[in-house]
């Protein structure tokens, strides 16, 4: 296998459009005793073009129903910006304890 993806957390989707859509579970978090997805789109992506447009990580709202999780989308924008700057500070705080890390290997 040449690709990088762990099949286990792969979720497909079916997109607005009724595309069948691929998407790898990076993260859950945790916020207001809700759980959010956080997805990357598998399909798509171009690694000569990281920073192109729909290649960034999609947040969805995780219900559970019996032994299945839904991913829907959050309709609400204050929901959806609460949870964006929560994902933010967590990746923010990670990055910089790495920083850190780092700087520490160089003494």
């Amino acid at each position: 296998m040449s690709d990088n993806v762990n099949n286990d957390n792969i979720i497909e989707t079916i997109d607005e459009h009724g595309n069948l859509v691929k998407f790898e579970l990076v993260d859950i978090v945790e916020v207001d005793e809700i759980e959010y997805g956080l997805l990357y789109p598998i399909e798509g992506f171009d690694i000569k073009n990281p920073e192109k447009a729909g290649d960034k990580v999609i947040i969805m709202r995780l219900k559970k129903d019996g032994e299945d999780f839904i991913f829907e989308k959050i309709e609400d924008d204050e929901e959806f910006d609460k949870v964006a700057d929560y994902v933010t500070e967590i990746t923010e705080a990670e990055l910089a304890e790495d920083d850190e890390e780092e700087h520490h290997h160089e003494h």
